[in-house]
Order: C-alpha cells, then sequence, then structure tokens
C-alpha cells in the first residue's frame, strides 16, 4: 500500500455545530429528563478526522456541501485556522444548519444527528483532478453513494480513482445505511467499522467470515475498532492483528474513532499497519480523556510520549 508520493488527501462529508448535553440517564418512549447544556462545538464525523491529519502536520483537504449562513461560515472558518483547505467546498442555501446533539450519559455518548438529505454531490473537472492525486480520499458510504461526476454515480467514477493511483478509505462507523447494498463495499480500500457497526453487517458471520467477505469484495484492509478493547485489523491471506487500547480515565468518547481512524491512516504508509495501529490508539486516549471530539493535544510530540513510556 505504498503511496508515500502523494502528500496531501481528500476528507469529503460532514462537518457540524455538535451541541453538548450533560443528562443522568437515557430516557424512554415518552419519558421526561432534564439536561444540563454544556456548549457548543465544532464537529462533525469527517471533519473531526481531517483536523486528526492536520494536527498531525499533513497536508489536508476538507469537501463539505453546507448553506453560506453564519453556522457554516463559523465552521469553514474553524478548519481553515487548524490547516486544512476548504476552497472547493460546495455551496447549497436549500440546506437547513448543520448541527448534531451529543448527549453524555455517565461515560457513554449518544449522538443525534439530523439528516440534511443531500441529494446530489457533484465533483467538478477540478475537484476529480485533484482526486486522482490524493494519497487517499475519507469518507462515509452515506456521502458517496450520492457523489456525481459528469452524470456518473460514485459506483462508476471511483474506479478512475482507483485506477489512478488513490485509496479509498471509509468509516462506516455503526453503517448507518444499513441497506443491505454490497456495493457500498466494493469501491473501498480501507474499511473502519465499529464493533456496533460490524455486528450490523456480519448476521451470522464471524469477525474473521466477514472480513474474508469483506476481502472477496474488493476491499484490501478492514479495520474494526472495539472500543477499550483495541482493535483488530484484517488483511487478506494473512494472520489478524490485534492492537489493545490505552487505559485512561474517561472524560468524553466522541470523536475516539474520528481520532484512530485518521491517525491511523496518516501513518500507515510511515509505521507499517501494526505501529499505525498502536499509534492510533496513542492519539485515540488523548481524545478521550478530554471533552470534545477536537482535542488541541492530539499532537505527534504527545502520542510519541505515550508510545514511548
Amino acid at each position: 500500500m505504498e503511496n508515500s508520493k502523494r502528500n496531501y488527501a481528500v476528507y469529503i462529508g460532514d462537518v457540524a455545530l455538535d451541541e453538548y448535553y450533560r443528562a443522568p440517564r437515557w430516557p424512554g418512549i415518552a419519558d421526561k429528563e432534564n439536561v444540563i447544556a454544556i456548549k457548543n462545538v465544532p464537529g462533525g464525523m469527517i471533519a473531526n478526522a481531517a483536523c486528526i491529519r492536520a494536527s498531525l502536520g499533513e497536508k489536508t483537504l476538507f469537501w463539505t456541501c453546507m448553506n453560506s449562513g453564519a453556522v457554516s461560515q463559523f465552521l469553514l472558518k474553524d478548519l481553515e485556522n487548524r490547516g486544512i483547505d476548504t476552497s472547493l467546498s460546495l455551496v447549497d442555501e436549500s440546506l437547513p444548519d448543520s448541527k448534531a446533539m451529543i448527549f453524555l450519559v455517565n461515560d457513554e455518548h449518544t449522538v443525534l444527528i439530523p439528516d440534511l438529505k443531500i441529494e446530489h454531490f457533484d465533483i467538478s473537472e477540478e475537484m476529480m483532478e485533484v482526486m486522482k492525486n490524493a494519497s487517499y480520499i475519507y469518507s462515509t458510504a452515506g456521502t458517496l453513494k450520492v457523489m456525481r461526476y459528469q452524470g456518473r454515480p460514485w459506483l462508476d467514477f471511483s474506479k478512475d480513482l482507483r485506477a489512478a493511483g488513490t485509496r479509498v478509505v471509509v468509516d462506516f462507523d455503526v453503517d448507518y445505511e444499513r441497506d443491505g447494498d454490497d456495493n457500498r463495499f466494493v469501491t473501498v480500500d480501507i474499511g473502519f467499522f465499529n464493533e456496533t457497526g460490524y455486528d450490523s453487517v456480519r448476521e451470522n458471520r464471524t469477525y474473521e467470515e466477514q472480513a474474508a467477505k469483506l476481502h472477496s469484495l474488493g476491499m484490501k484492509l478492514v479495520v474494526v475498532t472495539l472500543a477499550e478493547k483495541g482493535c483488530v485489523i484484517y488483511q487478506e491471506g494473512k494472520e489478524e492483528i490485534r492492537v489493545p487500547a490505552r487505559q485512561v480515565e474517561v472524560v468524553d468518547v466522541t470523536g475516539a474513532g474520528d481520532t484512530f481512524c485518521s491517525s491511523f491512516c496518516t501513518m500507515m504508509d510511515e509505521l507499517g499497519i501494526e505501529k499505525a495501529a498502536e499509534f492510533g490508539n496513542a492519539a485515540a486516549s488523548i481524545c478521550i480523556s478530554n471533552l470534545g471530539a477536537r482535542c488541541e493535544s492530539v499532537t505527534r510530540d504527545n502520542i510519541n510520549k505515550i508510545l514511548n513510556s
């Protein structure tokens, strides 16, 4: 998977204003519960991941589709202040403001994400050329599903990207699509799943059997994050790699997966797969020790201090 001559990556997907609340419990249907409003911070799964790559000192581009209002401008400005190029993002004034609600209950979090109903994400000629020369593009299955280039759907034009040497990285997370369509896997080189998402797609198959199925569809690397149990990585024809998590006091798990996945992708060519996973776990341990998905302490120096301790 050597791709070292391509010195930037493109992250395509969501950015949102995360509204944080703390609750003593999660209410049931038709129930009520008082919550404490904590703060609002920039978030969004793919934007969070882009921030991690940038914080590691690597060139990062981020594209999204949103309106041009005050919330959108605030979110994009925050990314730009972190050294991320957002200049090719798309504008659609019909879209509502991009926000998410995060409820902290004990050591867990529940995230409510409004569907903005983005029907098309139209890729320009310039964007296509940028993607063809990227080390990788990093997105979600839902975003890729609505992408179009010259009228062609992602399933078709992604072949041109992969033929040009661009790797496709998808964070399936909890597998929001859940549509049973294997086409969301066939265009992917590296797929990330959390435990819930992997369980939802493997049905009655074992972890190994599901990884073998994904390999048969063309996915070269299957990475499953297991929270406090670390992660397991499957490569076709090779033994699985298990890397334990680092034990720290948990403040907020929001963004832990984004931090691990993006750190892993950023460092994979430099360190190799297993060492990149160890690096990602160390980065995630810093993230969950702080409130918010974009922890300013996730830097190479701080991660290396943990790895060398």
